[in-house]
């Protein structure tokens, strides 16, 4: 009987603690830890963004963010400046049930040798003027109709909500439904010579752009993008025909990069006639390209919109470039 009454007090001992793990391993905070760019070249800024929801009835919240930054709030951005490859860790901790509960959550900065292209009105003084001036093309369509656009390009302009000065695109048609279907895509240019002659590299190459939901029918609806890359020897060129057509002629490989901009739970109180603008960025890695006897090449970067209404800023382009 001894016996018998020692197992079931160690059965439900076990029982309890197999309760208090269980329940304890559903009341763990919800994080989301992200970087605004996650490779960038010695010197340049990022931003880290997180989100913490901890579990309902939890106490004692503390959430923090190493190196360097510290204890922070639950949700919100830092600017980071890492020299090198860098680690972060943000940790929680909080008390459910009086149980002590620490969870963490790692994200990787890498830093590598490349150029970086600052369009805020910070110029990198590392990067002549002559290697860092981009050339902004108005568009290139193609369809059966003749489409008559209002484009927009400027440089140092200020993008709406966010504060900062960056390179505009952007385009307007009076009648949408004559041009649906037909490719519409802006361009930015420049001629990078700061490499070896006749060498293979590896290229990867990152974007910062901003755009914004528009509101139709009352609806506030985020346009999505196809951001693409040409890395190309030689400067893109653009033909003209007698209808006043535009066409790109000599770009050949285009790499997708990947877009990820959304807005959630947008509604009329967030959203104007002028739209509600969020940043994001996109990236391509391990293109493969060699230079010629002048050791360059050109890197064109072009938006393709889902809509012939609309504007985006570009921010920054960072490339990072790899000897092979």
């Amino acid at each position: 009987m001894k016996y018998l009454m020692n197992g079931l007090s160690r059965l439900l001992g076990f029982t309890a603690c197999f309760i208090v793990i269980v329940t304890l391993s559903g009341c763990k905070p919800t994080i989301s830890f992200t970087a605004l760019q996650t490779i960038i070249t010695p010197g340049q800024e990022t931003e880290l963004e997180w989100e913490v929801e901890f579990a309902k009835g939890s106490g004692d919240n503390v959430v923090e963010i190493s190196p360097d930054v510290g204890v922070i709030e639950e949700e919100g951005t830092v600017t980071v400046t890492p020299l090198d490859t860098t680690t972060y860790t943000l940790k929680t901790r909080s008390f459910v049930f009086g149980f002590p509960m620490f969870i963490k959550e790692e994200l990787t900065v890498e830093v590598e040798e490349g150029v970086f292209w600052d369009f805020t009105g910070q110029a990198d003084p590392n990067i002549s003027e002559s290697d860092a001036e981009w050339t902004l093309f108005a568009a290139n369509y193609d369809g059966d109709d003749e489409a008559d656009y209002v484009f927009e390009r400027a440089k140092n302009a200020v993008v709406p909500n966010l504060g900062y000065q960056g390179i505009v695109l952007g385009a307007d048609h009076d009648d949408p439904t004559q041009v649906e279907g037909d490719p519409l895509v802006m361009f930015g240019t420049v001629r990078w010579a700061g490499l070896e002659d006749d060498t293979d590299y590896r290229v990867t190459l990152s974007v910062v752009y901003a755009t914004a939901a528009r509101r139709d029918d009352k609806e506030c609806d985020m346009p999505t993008i196809d951001l693409s890359a040409f890395i190309e020897l030689e400067e893109p060129e653009i033909e003209t025909d007698d209808d006043n057509f535009k066409t790109v002629t000599n770009l050949n490989t285009k790499h997708l990069l990947s877009t990820d901009i959304t807005i959630e739970d947008v509604t009329d109180d967030v959203c104007d006639d002028d739209g509600l603008f969020e940043e994001s960025s996109a990236t391509i890695s391990e293109v493969d390209v060699t230079t010629d006897s002048d050791g360059e090449f050109w890197i064109t970067v072009g938006l393709t919109p889902s809509t012939p209404n609309m504007t985006a800023y570009l921010r920054s382009v960072t490339a990072i470039f790899e000897e092979q």
